[in-house]
């Protein structure tokens, strides 16, 4: 037997009308509420349009959702992308602050912003906040974990792979919680250098053409020296796969930065390389459309934004010291000594910078935003 999609909602709404009120999801707050908000004393849910996935699951909690999917699964033909959106809004509900916000970052950063599933999620989170993380109660001791091996940060790792640009297994960060690293400031000449002479970026961090983009392309022409950021030992110079011409370089403090595309290697593996040494010619070699530098931060081999730490515009890191909290997918990189603001309702960029005495470019380049960029209700943003 097929049913339409229209029609197994209603019939939905038949079998659990008892265990749901129906509702639309617009904010229509009292005058107290409202001038609440203008003293950004309350959140409240931001809607981007009025479109929604499931305008009848308003008030429906997680057994709710898992009844609808369980309802769903029995229908034939069902639209699998349906499960799908169900299932992402169920899995909020393990999610700490931070994996939410990777989540929604990574939605802003699709070609097609999906802004129904946004607002969807904004709606979920209103009534069941994501738990949170007590950092406070974890150690602050930053590492550079200068061991006594021959391959920088080995105690992180336990192995050196000459062969394969990210030969790590899920299980090596398994456990982590925060881990403390100390960019720059401890070996003699470690501080940062921007890889080539110009700074062009093509492409950031995050989805692009619905596939997930793990670094950010900088344009150079074929033949422009390409330096390495921070001093470390060359891991990989090979030719591997899509990345063309790939050199991987694993620094003292435990990061692994990459360098994909090139047109020639100026560097082995073995290498002891300082910051800003050349190690290779930009080219376009790999899955390439044109000639630039694609080039990725990684911590045990999980990419890693390099524009929430490094202020590409001044050839610096944001601060010396950074904790990676680790999250369901990924890590999140705070740096020491930026003040975090959450966004209310109502906020903009501008009044922000008012409130915190920056300015709008200086926000827009501590978070790798534009000044036409969207802020939602929980979005963290980085103030100095």
């Amino acid at each position: 037997m097929k049913i339409s999609l229209k029609k197994f909602i209603g019939l939905f709404w038949v079998i659990l009308v008892p265990l749901l009120i129906s509702s639309t999801f617009k904010v229509n707050p009292s005058d107290t509420e409202k001038e609440k908000t203008k003293r950004d004393t309350v959140t409240a849910v931001v809607m981007y349009g009025e479109e929604t996935l499931f305008d009848e699951l308003a008030k429906a909690t997680p057994t709710d959702l898992i009844t609808y999917r369980d309802f769903l699964l029995g229908i034939e033909n069902v639209d699998p992308k349906v499960l799908n959106q169900l299932n992402l809004l169920l899995s909020i509900q393990n999610m700490n602050k931070f994996e939410v916000a990777a989540l929604i970052d990574s939605l802003f950063e699709m070609e097609v912003i999906p802004y129904a599933m946004i607002n969807q999620i904004n709606l979920y989170l209103d009534k069941r906040p994501p738990r949170d993380v007590p950092l406070e109660e974890l150690s602050t001791e930053f590492i550079v974990n200068l061991c006594q091996s021959q391959y920088p940060a080995d105690t992180f790792y336990q192995g050196w792979n000459t062969e394969l640009p990210n030969p790590y297994k899920n299980t090596l960060s398994s456990a982590d919680t925060v881990i403390n690293l100390i960019l720059e400031g401890v070996l003699e000449n470690d501080q940062f250098i921007f890889p080539l002479e110009k700074k062009v970026m093509t492409s950031s961090f995050g989805w692009r053409e619905g596939k997930m983009h793990k670094g950010i392309d900088f344009d150079l022409e074929v033949w422009d020296p390409v330096k390495v950021v921070f001093p470390g030992v060359v891991r990989v110079a090979r030719y591997y796969g899509g990345y063309g011409r790939v050199v991987v370089v694993r620094h003292y403090n435990g990061l692994e930065t990459l360098y994909a595309h090139l047109h020639r290697f100026k560097c082995k593996p073995g290498d002891v390389v300082a910051a800003g040494q050349v190690i290779g010619l930009g080219g376009s070699s790999g899955r390439s459309s044109g000639s630039h530098l694609h080039f990725e931060t990684r911590f045990k081999g999980i990419a890693i934004n390099p524009a929430h730490f490094i202020n590409f515009e001044r050839d610096q890191v944001v601060h010396p010291n950074v904790k990676l909290v680790k999250t369901k997918d990924g890590y999140a990189a705070l740096p020491e000594g930026v003040n975090i603001h959450t966004v209310k309702r109502g906020d903009n960029l501008y009044e922000i910078a008012q409130r915190y005495g920056t300015s709008i470019n200086k926000l827009c380049s501590l978070n790798g935003i534009k000044r036409n960029s969207i802020l939602y209700v929980g979005q963290k943003i980085r103030v100095i």
